[in-house]
């Protein structure tokens, strides 16, 4: 079965301190749970700082990926430096699934192994088995990788909600978040919301109709 895959870890994690440690990880089970609303998901921790998880709709993983991502920097305690995930996107058939995931196998399970080995000073790669998808993909997720790295927490906030609840209009998502309706549309608009969006679209598009390029 095609699943997509999500290898990660924290960036600078030494310097995340001892009583934080639970707020980090009750964040990415919070989206773990926040978006299972959307797709089947599994998220399992190790190492300390490490985590990965299977997402049963592999068109919906790049979603779950930047909500991990944005829940991180929306969960930071103030004058903390944004807390932050480097993560590897896999799809592909996932041949082997056992209670612990990191003892699971497969294509998509090594795709995004190794390119989350080779993922240097990047924080989000996507790799796939078609190589015309990945070339698809792989220039529009540098650049937002680069957005998603720059955010700040309130305006992960922001892009968090707004990936949960796409359907919302901005004055039903500034009212959830007890923002005026001018102040969320200026975090909104600096965050470059609506790029995250249409990318996070844009992928589910190329990973449904992978031969309509």
């Amino acid at each position: 079965m095609v699943k997509g895959i999500i290898t990660g870890d924290l960036v600078n994690s030494s310097n995340i301190a001892a009583r934080y440690r639970q707020i980090v990880i009750d964040s990415l089970n919070a989206a773990v749970k926040d978006f299972s609303m959307v797709t089947p998901i599994r998220l399992e921790m190790f190492r300390g700082d490490s985590f990965q998880a299977v997402v049963d709709l592999p068109q919906q993983v790049m979603t779950v990926a930047i909500a991990l991502r944005t829940k991180l920097k929306a969960s930071t305690p103030d004058k903390l430096a944004t807390w932050d995930a480097r993560i590897s996107v896999g799809i592909g058939e996932v041949s082997y699934e056992s209670e612990n995931i990191v003892t699971s196998d497969g294509e998509a399970f090594r795709l995004s192994g190794r390119a989350f080995d080779c993922i240097g000073k990047k924080r989000l790669v996507f790799s796939s088995s078609n190589q015309d998808l990945n070339e698809a993909v792989e220039l529009n997720t540098r650049f937002v990788d680069d957005i998603l790295s720059e955010l700040t927490v309130r305006q992960a906030q922001v892009v968090y909600h707004c990936l949960l609840f796409p359907g919302k209009t901005q004055k039903e998502m500034a009212e959830d978040l007890n923002m005026s309706r001018q102040n969320f549309s200026s975090v909104w608009s600096s965050a470059k919301g609506r790029l995250i969006l249409d990318y996070v679209e844009n992928v589910q598009n190329q990973i449904l109709n992978p031969n309509s390029r």
